[in-house]
């Protein structure tokens, strides 16, 4: 039996897209290989939202080719979309597919003759690329894409260019994987997309609609993925607040507090709307409430810094992931001078991290004693008739148990 290996870079729409290519070699008799080594064909599924990320997928397709250079090497996603044309992609690939067409790598692998298949289609005007996912592997919770693509215009990111215009998948295809989803026994579902908010099927049919929907089915917990501060109408705030199965974990993009630094990153809310916003959804009890924040935007000045760091320190933001900016190619941010020294953003992401953690570590802190529910990710035997269990609060606190009861992984146990 022929095995896959697939790995993943970025976001949770990759992970779901990765289950998906996993899902198309398993119906074809294709066994999935635990590590990269004892893979006949190996895929990389590749984020480009940083330098970083470009770093980290440069350094292990390089590693894979040295340690298995007999497999097949399929890269796919967001870099290789905006960026076929590299020389050291092309040198260690041997199948190069974009963002659109990521799902033909069966097809590409079957016609692959030697020599290197590049096959990277435009990423404009597309309709949503639906694929009906039977399993979902070594996972304890389910991911469930239900929309790709973003019309946004961030002027700091090149995901918009590499995924193409925003579109959505029918409620019918959602509603039919939650169903399945419950079925087997997941009892949390992420719900994600590029631009999530932007979900829409006809008039009147946002997300607020779909999340309604959705939780009509039995059996799980809903947890939502990032939402931008400007897709949330007095529905879906009401929604996140009162309905308890949603998981009070809200993930909601901030980027800057300085007005000016907003304008040029091309945000569509002012710092006054965002915190409204945030006070709001902060009144569900026991919220932990994340956000990202940019840290040397071109032309950011130490006060527009502090603007950031401050309204961090008094906000209601629990945890800020915190992002060193970085040019991105096809991004129209690139051209912005006078560039923030690297130094300089090195300094001012590490004091705003540590803000962060001391946030992050109250809120903990503030949850102590409470019932919580917790999905069992880990289980190690201690051999004297005891386990140590460990897993995921509905908001999202890392916690560890003892427990001499026998739960396995996706079981949900209460806890104090």
């Amino acid at each position: 039996m022929k095995k896959l290996f697939v790995h993943t870079f970025g976001c949770k729409v990759n992970i779901y897209e990765s289950e998906v290519i996993k899902d198309i070699f398993l119906k074809e008799g294709y066994g999935i290989a635990k590590k990269a080594a004892d893979a006949d064909i190996i895929v990389i599924n590749t984020c480009t939202v940083t330098d970083k990320a470009d770093s980290k997928f440069f350094h292990l397709l390089k590693k894979i080719r040295q340690e298995n250079p007999s497999a097949l090497t399929v890269s796919v996603g967001c870099y290789t979309q905006l960026e076929a044309d590299n020389g050291v992609l092309k040198e260690y690939s041997d199948i190069i597919l974009g963002v659109n067409n990521k799902f033909d790598v069966l097809e590409a692998v079957r016609e692959f003759s030697g020599g290197k298949f590049v096959s990277v289609p435009e990423g404009r005007e597309l309709e949503y690329a639906d694929h009906e996912l039977l399993s979902f592997q070594d996972h304890t919770r389910a991911f469930l894409k239900v929309q790709d693509g973003c019309d946004n215009f961030c002027t700091y990111c090149t995901i918009k260019y590499a995924r193409g215009n925003s579109r959505s998948r029918k409620p019918d295809s959602v509603l039919s994987d939650v169903r399945r989803l419950a079925e087997k026994g997941f009892r949390e579902i992420i719900l994600t997309g590029i631009d999530l908010g932007s979900y829409a099927d006809g008039e009147g049919y946002g997300l607020a609609v779909l999340i309604s929907d959705i939780l009509k089915v039995e059996g799980f917990r809903l947890r939502i993925s990032s939402v931008e501060p400007w897709c949330f109408d007095d529905k879906l705030i009401e929604l996140f607040v009162k309905n308890e199965r949603i998981c009070p974990h809200f993930h909601i993009p901030l980027q800057s507090a300085s007005k000016r630094i907003l304008k040029l990153m091309n945000r569509k809310y002012s710092i006054g709307n965002f915190n409204e916003l945030i006070s709001k959804l902060s009144e569900r009890e026991n919220a932990i409430i994340a956000t990202d924040i940019i840290v040397g935007f071109p032309t950011e000045t130490d006060e527009e810094f502090e603007e950031s760091l401050n309204y961090l320190v008094d906000s209601k933001i629990n945890f800020a992931h915190v992002f060193p900016y970085s040019d991105r190619p096809h991004a129209p941010s690139r051209k912005l001078k006078p560039k923030v020294s690297q130094n300089k953003i090195i300094q001012r992401s590490r004091k705003l991290r540590a803000v962060s953690e001391s946030r992050l570590h109250a809120f903990f802190a503030s949850q102590k004693g409470k019932e919580k529910e917790i999905i069992v990710e880990k289980v190690v035997d201690n051999r004297d008739g005891t386990f140590v269990y460990s897993g995921l609060s509905e908001n999202y606190i890392p916690v560890s148990f003892t427990s001499d009861a026998v739960y396995i992984k996706g079981d949900l146990v209460e806890v104090r």
